[in-house]
């Protein structure tokens, strides 16, 4: 009652809102006679039965002059999608934006230029809309409903189609530059256009080229990451111990400088190096619900991470038309863009079962002799009384579970573990070159050819695509394990020991260069001091980097054509039948290569003494590696689309038109699926008139889905069938027997125009989606998932059972659940096992008016659109009797364009607010402060129009944020990496105030 109540609220606050505002009917109005985004025989928005936003790209870039995608980031339907606002620590994505309607996710909107499907840009198949040429956008038009009858796959959430000016004449330029409140995240802009008919008119040609840059901003620049505040989140999120926000968060666990495990019995566990290899005690902080985690104190924190990453973008399209007869049209356009995305983070990060290597031996030389003592070096571990409680090797090393291999006997001294973030600042400095850095370089070429005519009053367009998108993420700076094994075995060369033929009796060196057997394996090893406040050396730095890289190539050939009109003889007493047939094929193609550097890939234990002290040998490359993949599929698509008028000019009927569609779609690998759409458009009057939908559509799990690379690391894993725990490989990868995802889809709406207030209009559209057969990360890890496969014993045919890898696969024979069939690999991949509904609201208010005419001294143009969504429900069940778990945003956004024109000066303002989030995602989580406060942002640009060499020149000054509003603390996600990641929300931007300078003109 309480949520109907709210509900009711809302309704009331956004109509009254909306009488107060208001703004042009920008979703009502028709541009031209043409076809209208959402449908192939609907020529008016204003009979659409689907509800449509059409979006005029001079408004949008008014208050966020920078990007256009930015500027659609803004509005309250587009959430859950990627941002350079909100990046974090780098994306295989490059730092260009991803579009989601209505946080139901971004492969569930459908991107389209011009009405033709954009080919994947990203590695999980969405698509990077900056590379969009956005110079020579007029118009975006968004469906906010299922349309997979007239389009395809992927269009659950709805529609966002980009629309081209395909007749510009003359040139254009818009230059600026920015800089934030803080200054940082320094960005620069430039764009051009041009256009000419040719051959007498009858052939068209324009160009257009972008570059944008966006300077990294590091964390500890940003107010939440300043002076060493890095906010973490603690506790376990129960009634007894709440999840708490914890300030100048620190791993007492994994200090600065490593803290100590030397065993218990060993009287300096907890202590830490604050001077070159002598150890004190570790001073605490103040201690937090989660084990491990302070506030304050000699624990660690990450000082070095990305708020914002760099980015840099430039695209280049041209475009060609010719009619070759006055009703028959060919072009040819094609497009070059790149997105470039720069991160650097922290060197080392020391957690759980995968952790870095970080033990060494009890006499490792660079230990003062005293340090050396106290940690063990005189206990003989193959005494077994002497060396009770101390850490020490087996005599006989075991065979690593990952590789099959057995390292060579560790020395007769203890050893102890030193997790430390020590590498953060090689040589004494922190030194931007030495951190991780992901560096994805994204390349799309696409070009089309097509034709569009009429014939014998049917129009037709016929057209051929081919996209291609190249990624590569590169690491130049990633770890070798089995190097840095090797270099942390540290000891002093025995007299005699040559390398390379010199001498090195007496010094430091990594003991795998004084074996004979084992010298070979690794050629100019350096020897790594982690004992040392300053760090190691830039030495042992540069021998542990490697480089890694993978290259995803996605190409796709689409080719479609379509025809609609009226249906001769088909005419009705309201108006005549329209009708479309289209079809469509598409061929797509996903490959994956590397430089050899294996996720699959762990550590060989020859010639590594310390290699399985961790519980079995770790992975070789420690980040962006990804295993080789080539995968592809084919799509072959008809479908049919009727509008038939039922009634016109009766009384409370000024027209009543129904609305079908129909597809058929085969998929090369898994057949064939069969998609519809029925609407409904009544015009009581030219006052108001009601529309709805109800449809069911398909999201094809795309190749990512289904061909995702295989990752592997070692984890900790308690498996209930065979009642054993211990340490075994974690594979994440897709799943190649994924099926379509299907949704139903309602909508309902309202839209009024009344004749007695000219320039004003309202609208109010319901909708809900229920969808099935959702696609989820899926992990063997849990229990309930355990569980599900255990309950279908005999058999154990559950579909979760294929993610444990067990020697013994017979569940007859005896010993299928003893301790000797624990899996060898257990599996986290995507499976259809998802129910996902989501319900709202979407309201639109638009007013434009001349204030001379209500008074007189006060001259100028007025024009305010409101859109504001509430959606109170997105909730997901992950399997069947998984807890419900409900979509982390809020309920009800709202955005608000006023703006003032007057003679040559005009004054643009831009409010967007978010209201209050609940923090907990199911019914189990308590937090000790519930909710994200609401989060209200206000833009103002100021421009004055000016002429110029017989052009039209503006000068604009745009302020991002004029408020410097600061986003609300969030840190769920942030427990044990402090510092690694801003504590803001995904959909919150807390660049703070941004101050943006340019200049535009049209020649």
């Amino acid at each position: 009652m309480t949520e109907h109540k709210h509900l009711r609220a809302v309704l009331l606050g956004g109509i009254s809102l909306a009488a107060f505002y208001a703004a042009p009917a920008f979703a009502q109005e028709t541009l031209e006679t043409v076809t209208v985004t959402g449908s192939r025989v609907i020529t008016d928005t204003t009979l659409s039965p689907t509800p449509i936003t059409s979006l005029d790209v001079t408004q949008l870039q008014t208050t966020t002059p920078t990007d256009i995608p930015d500027a659609l980031n803004k509005l309250p339907t587009i959430i859950g999608g990627r941002t350079p606002r909100n990046q974090g620590n780098g994306s295989t994505n490059n730092g260009g934006n991803t579009l989601a309607l209505r946080n139901f996710g971004a492969s569930r909107t459908l991107v389209l230029l011009d009405g033709h499907r954009v080919p994947a840009s990203n590695q999980d198949g969405t698509v990077n809309v900056d590379t969009l040429p956005q110079v020579l956008m007029q118009q975006i038009d968004i469906v906010t409903g299922g349309a997979s009858a007239v389009y395809g796959s992927d269009a659950v959430a709805g529609v966002i189609n980009f629309v081209l000016n395909k007749n510009f004449n003359g040139f254009k330029y818009n230059v600026n530059a920015g800089i934030s409140n803080y200054g940082d995240g320094a960005q620069h802009q430039v764009e051009l256009a041009y256009g000419t008919p040719l051959f007498g008119g009858k052939g068209h040609f324009e160009t257009a080229g972008r570059y944008r840059y966006q300077d990294m901003v590091p964390i500890k620049n940003r107010p939440y990451g300043q002076n060493g505040q890095s906010w973490l989140q603690a506790g376990g999120g129960t009634t007894s111990n709440p999840w708490v926000d914890v300030p100048y968060g620190r791993t007492f666990n994994q200090s600065m400088h490593g803290t100590i495990n030397c065993g218990s019995a060993c009287q300096y566990n907890r202590y830490t190096f604050n001077a070159p290899g002598e150890i004190s005690p570790m001073v605490h902080g103040v201690i937090s619900p989660s084990g491990g985690l302070e506030s304050g104190g000699d624990g660690g924190w990450v000082q070095n991470g990305t708020f914002r990453s760099k980015v840099r973008m430039a695209d280049l399209f041209a475009r060609f038309s010719y009619d070759i007869t006055p009703s028959i049209n060919a072009y040819v356009q094609g497009s070059v863009a790149e997105s470039e995305d720069f991160s650097r983070w922290i060197t080392w990060v020391v957690s759980g079962a995968s952790s870095r290597p970080n033990t060494v031996f009890a006499n490792n030389p660079f230990l003062t002799a005293a340090t050396q003592q106290k940690l063990g070096a005189s206990i003989n571990c193959n005494d077994p009384v002497a060396s009770a409680g101390w850490r020490c090797l087996p005599a006989v090393p075991s065979v690593s579970p990952q590789t099959g291999t057995t390292p060579p006997p560790p020395p007769n001294v203890p050893y102890f573990s030193a997790p430390s973030y020590i590498w953060s600042h090689v040589g004494g400095v922190d030194a931007p070159q030495n951190l991780y850095q992901t560096r994805g370089l994204q390349r799309n070429v696409n070009v089309e050819t097509g034709a569009t005519g009429t014939l014998s009053g049917l129009n037709w367009d016929v057209y051929y695509n081919h996209g291609e998108s190249r990624l590569k993420v590169l690491n130049p700076n990633n770890t070798d394990n089995a190097k840095y094994l090797a270099s942390l075995d540290a000891v002093v060369a025995p007299t005699g020991t040559k390398v390379n033929g010199q001498d090195i009796s007496g010094s430091i060196t990594c003991w795998v260069l004084t074996q004979p057997q084992y010298a070979g394996l690794y050629p100019g090893c350096i020897p790594s001091n982690i004992f040392d406040p300053n760090g190691p050396s830039q030495a042992a730095y540069d021998y542990l980097k490697t480089p890694t890289w993978w290259i995803l190539t996605q190409k796709v050939d689409d080719i479609g054509g379509s025809i609609h009109g009226g249906l001769w003889g088909f005419g009705l007493p309201a108006g005549e039948i329209t009708a479309a047939l289209s079809a469509e094929a598409r061929w797509n193609t996903y490959d994956l290569t590397n430089n050899g550097r294996s996720p699959t890939e762990f550590v060989d234990c020859t010639g590594l003494r310390m290699c399985l002290a961790n519980g079995g040998a770790p992975v070789r490359y420690v980040q962006n590696t990804n295993a080789p993949v080539s995968a592809s599929n084919s799509v072959y698509e008809f479908a049919a689309e009727f509008n038939v008028p039922l009634l016109k000019d009766m009384p409370l009927v000024q027209s009543l038109s129904a609305d079908f569609a129909g597809r058929y779609t085969n998929y090369s690998n898994f057949g064939g699926v069969e998609t519809w759409k029925i609407g409904g458009d009544w015009h009581v009057d030219d006052n108001i008139h009601f529309r709805g939908t109800m449809s069911f559509d398909i999201r094809a799990p795309n190749l990512n889905d289904l061909y995702q690379p295989a990752g592997i690391s070692s984890t900790g894993f308690q498996d209930l069938l065979t009642g054993k725990s211990d340490n075994t490989r974690l594979v994440t990868r897709g799943n190649p027997n994924l099926k379509p995802e299907n949704a139903r889809t309602y909508t309902a709406g309202v839209v009024l125009t009344p004749t007695f207030l000219q320039g004003f209009n309202f609208s109010v559209d319901w909708y809900q989606t229920h969808m099935t057969q959702a696609i989820t990360g899926i992990s063997y890890q849990s229990n309930d998932v355990q569980k599900f496969c255990i309950n279908s014993a005999p058999a154990y045919n559950s579909p979760y059972c294929s993610l444990a890898v067990r020697p013994i696969t017979n569940p007859s024979d005896p010993a299928f659940t003893s301790p000797a069939n624990y899996p060898t690999e257990v599996w986290s991949a995507g499976f259809n096992s998802a129910t996902q509904q989501m319900e709202g609201f979407d309201i639109e208010a638009n007013y434009r008016w001349n204030m001379e005419e209500l008074l007189p001294w006060f001259p100028g143009d007025f024009t305010i659109r409101h859109m504001m969504t509430y959606q109170p429900v997105n909730t997901t069940v992950n399997f069947p009797g998984a807890p419900p778990a409900w979509a982390f945003a809020p309920k009800l956004r709202q955005t608000s364009f006023l703006n003032y024109t007057n003679g040559n000066f005009s004054l643009s303002l831009q409010n967007q607010l978010l209201s209050s989030v609940k923090k907990a995602t199911n019914s189990t989580q308590v937090y000790t402060i519930p909710r994200l406060g609401s989060n209200d942002v206000l833009d103002v640009t100021v421009s004055e129009r000016f002429d110029l060499w017989g052009a039209s020149n503006e000068v604009y000054l745009s302020v991002s944020n004029i408020g410097n509003t600061r986003a609300p603390l969030y840190t769920a996600g942030t427990a044990g990496l402090p510092g690694l990641f801003y504590p803001t929300a995904g959909f919150h931007d807390d660049m703070g105030r941004y101050f943006t300078l340019g200049l535009k003109g049209n020649f």
